[in-house]
């Protein structure tokens, strides 16, 4: 049974972008992140052949973390092609880092916790500023 398209104020042109670099800028940003976390989960690797962490640990670490480098690294591709899957996978990301960011505050880590908070407050921002300009994935013509 065909259904009546919705009524929104939503209409088939996209939205503007907030501004000509805000897409550009959270892309960079996104893979700095995932070049960042690609480059702690090599010195895991390092550390383990070091014998500096446990093999299983450290090897765990590091797999998890290129996995989520993998996942970033995607999301900023999204975000350039104006993909939905950037916005919610970046915004989760940038939430979870912000409590990570926090416990390294508390554990006295205080440049690697401003940092990881920093970030996680400056891609928020930029990337909920992008949600009204993407297209949903029935709006592409």
């Amino acid at each position: 049974m065909p259904t009546a398209p919705r009524s929104s104020a939503r209409t088939a042109v996209d939205a503007e972008d907030p501004g000509p670099r805000t897409r550009p800028l959270a892309a960079a940003l996104l893979g700095l992140e995932a070049l960042m976390l690609a480059a702690a989960a090599t010195y895991c690797f390092v550390a383990v052949s070091g014998g500096v962490l446990d093999a299983r640990f450290g090897t765990g670490l590091a797999v998890f973390l290129l996995l989520f480098a993998l996942g970033v690294g995607l999301a900023a591709r999204s975000i350039l092609a104006k993909g939905r899957f950037g916005l919610g996978f970046g915004i989760t990301w940038q939430l979870f880092q912000a409590l990570v960011g926090a416990s390294l505050l508390r554990g006295a880590l205080y440049w690697q916790g401003g940092l990881a908070l920093l970030l996680a407050v400056v891609l928020f921002v930029l990337l909920t500023r992008l949600v009204s300009s993407t297209p949903l994935p029935g709006d592409r013509s």
